[in-house]
């Protein structure tokens, strides 16, 4: 294929990681009456974030700065944080406040919105709900994803909100098929492997320990304790495959796709238990939708965030940083900075719940000794959103939810028009993921943020048009975002050992709540490690449960 980019057009490309707002233009030097592709460098506040990081004390003495008091302080304003509130409110306790850095909440379920239609930033589906997983369930009846239940007990689910069919699709030999498991070229021992893996992934999704508990549940915590299910946390998944003899490249592709897509890391760098969880974890049903299905709206997971949000509007306070959070008598006192006027405050607190990344706990509370950062690696991304004239076409099956090359280093993309009810086709966004696996977090930030918004744009375009010739040509815009600390990685031996352990101890009353706690960044995470934490703080301050 022709060089999709000229040269010169990589030159004009302006700046890099971290200057959000920035925009440019991309030409196709050699294409007459071609009209430049648009392209905007986004992201969360990092600049800001880094300022208060690196800034130990506030520039006024305390007794200068504004003060208030709350019963319950909560910092940080993504799925943990918003679970926490939820689950407060829930129980009849409204004395609390939620401070977020960002102008708004969400964290990694951030959303953006332009004429075309809204699009995630970030997470964008929710697989069916496991028996156990009970915050969530209480949730999605409450916001109508769950509609009822049959005679079995089996929930059903709201059809709209429900992945529309076809779901998901794979380009590989030149043509697209169903479904993500390579199908296409297969040998006689592909097939061979391919059945092998899943009817062990089949075993363990039912497997059960001695201390009747599911050997992989969701949320983790919920998950047996045997030895021989924990004992799994210690090798890489790349290394169990080898054990087990599994060589097939389109299995070890599939594998290591998916370890990608859900943890921003490939097999090696991912615990077997993490890598079997994504199989086996999931058993979730529904009265109206297979087992493997998922929940899902244009905004992707955002259409939970405003939700929650709306219930929770007179507690949130937004574009303000908690530079310190210090245990102090028999309360905590916070001191915060406002992102716009940098005007400086303080409130007190009885207890807090800190649902922010967790690596960001040793710039801020003064007593955090648990937790080394070095211990705790993050997997950082480019997510972009791509407007298109018309929706991209292909040899073989039809466009799907989730769009997928096999030669891709991307994740490719999901399509934010999907769950649209019309027959028309026009103007559609698509979503499209790019995790910086193949490199250690540290590099791939470096590569994340050395490289200029343009030069990523244009690997986002020619990636597409390596997958859909001619698309150049229907691209109006492309808007990135990049995630520095995207999710925490599942690394060998996180899971189980002493680090996530340590991790989730309180430091008096400051009580902590993220999907970092689990190692596995997922919706289903950080709203139990929200919930969880809010509980402990009800306890804290004597405030009895509802029913």
């Amino acid at each position: 294929m022709s060089k999709l980019i000229s040269r010169s057009s990589f030159l004009k490309a302006l700046v890099g990681f971290g200057a959000a707002g920035v925009s440019g233009k991309l030409f196709f030097d050699w294409a007459q009456n071609s009209q430049p592709i648009t392209y905007r460098w986004l992201g969360p506040s990092m600049s800001f974030g880094h300022k208060i990081r690196d800034s130990k004390r506030l520039s006024a003495p305390p007794s200068k700065v504004a003060e208030s008091q709350k019963a319950v302080t909560i910092i940080g304003g993504g799925i943990a944080g918003l679970s926490a509130a939820w689950w407060l409110k829930r129980q009849g306790f409204s004395d609390f406040v939620l401070l977020e850095l960002e102008k708004t909440v969400g964290g990694n379920s951030a959303a953006g919105k332009n004429d075309i239609s809204p699009y995630p930033w970030g997470a964008h589906y929710v697989p069916l709900a496991n028996v156990e997983s009970e915050y969530v369930r209480a949730l999605f009846e409450e916001l109508g994803i769950i509609t009822g239940y049959n005679g079995s007990g089996t929930a059903t689910y709201n059809e709209l909100y429900l992945c529309h069919d076809p779901q998901e699709r794979l380009l590989k030999d030149g043509s697209f098929h169903e479904g993500l498991i390579p199908k296409r070229g297969l040998q006689e021992s592909d097939k061979l492997e391919l059945a092998r893996f899943f009817h062990l992934m089949h075993e363990f999704r039912a497997a059960v320990g001695a201390d009747d508990k599911h050997a992989f549940s969701i949320p983790i915590e919920l998950s047996s304790r045997d030895a021989q299910f924990r004992e799994l946390d210690n090798l890489s998944m790349a290394q169990w495959l080898e054990i087990r003899d599994f060589r097939s490249r389109p299995l070890l592709w599939y594998v290591n796709y998916c370890c990608r897509d859900d943890y921003g890391a490939s097999t090696a760098n991912v615990s077997a238990w993490a890598g079997i969880h994504y199989f086996a974890g999931r058993r979730g049903t529904a009265s109206n939708a297979e087992h493997n299905s998922v929940v899902t709206w244009p905004e992707g997971n955002n259409f939970i965030v405003e939700r929650l949000r709306s219930q929770l509007t007179d507690h949130i306070v937004t574009g303000t940083a908690v530079a310190q959070l210090k245990p102090e008598g028999d309360g905590i006192i916070a001191r915060l900075v406002n992102g716009e006027s940098q005007n400086e405050s303080l409130i007190r607190s009885k207890c807090a719940v800190f649902a922010a990344p967790r690596f960001i706990s040793g710039h801020v509370i003064d007593a955090e000794h648990s937790v080394a950062p070095h211990h705790l690696t993050y997997a950082p991304w480019l997510v972009a959103n791509i407007s298109l004239n018309r929706t991209p076409e292909g040899p073989g099956t039809g466009l799907s939810w989730d769009n997928v090359s096999y030669t891709s280093k991307s994740l490719g993309y999901v399509v934010a028009t999907h769950q649209n009810i019309t027959t028309r086709a026009g103007k559609t966004v698509i979503t499209y993921y790019y995790p910086l696996s193949d490199l250690a977090p540290a590099r791939a930030r470096e590569e994340l943020s050395s490289a200029s918004a343009g030069k990523w744009a244009a690997l986002i375009v020619k990636d597409l048009e390596a997958m859909h010739p001619g698309i150049r040509r229907e691209i109006i815009s492309v808007d990135m975002w990049p995630w520095g600390h995207g999710m925490i990685r599942p690394s060998v031996g996180f899971i189980w050992g002493d680090t996530r352990r340590n991790m989730q101890r309180n430091i008096g009353n400051i009580f902590f709540a993220h999907s970092d706690m689990s190692g596995i960044s997922n919706f289903e995470e950080a709203q139990y490690h929200g919930v969880e934490a809010a509980k402990k703080v009800l306890s804290a301050l004597g405030h009895g449960a509802r029913a």
